[in-house]
């Protein structure tokens, strides 16, 4: 019994202790923000908590983590508004040779920027799957119009 209350008094005051302390209360509240994939408020917070305590692990992986994850959305976005352009681009009815380089450019920059995204066994899978599949669809898109033909 003595046992149980130690235990139950020790995990109480590591509860107070954390809570109590800003660092670890906003580490606890980025990883919250990090869940709920709001990678933006997650790294500000981590960020904030890691400049309390420099040696908060919780904060640093967070801020870490974060910070990974938002250059694989900024991928994301990049690559959709390229698509876009492409797209209005492709829709014309005359395509010029600067539509072409231009098309050409925007593809090149998708496909040499992804092997350079930061791999984290933390990353969401959808994240990791969206990312993918625009690197696949530049490096289709690619293939198909520019490898095959000398332009």
């Amino acid at each position: 019994m003595k046992k149980i209350i130690l235990i139950l008094l020790t995990i109480f005051l590591i509860f107070l202790y954390y809570f109590f302390s800003d660092s670890y209360r906003l580490s606890l509240e980025a990883k919250v923000y990090y869940e709920m994939e709001d990678y933006n408020k997650a790294y500000t917070l981590a960020k904030e908590a890691y400049k309390i305590k420099p040696y908060n692990n919780m904060a640093f992986a967070i801020m870490t983590q974060s910070r990974i994850a938002k250059e694989w959305i900024a991928y994301i976005k990049e690559a959709d508004g390229y698509f876009e352009k492409i797209s209005k681009i492709t829709s014309k009815q005359n395509i010029t040779k600067s539509d072409k380089v231009r098309i050409k450019l925007m593809l090149e920059i998708l496909i040499n920027q992804y092997p350079y995204l930061k791999d984290s066994y933390l990353l969401k899978q959808d994240l990791i799957q969206k990312t993918e599949n625009r690197y696949l669809k530049a490096k289709e898109i690619y293939e198909k119009v520019f490898a095959t033909r000398s332009n």
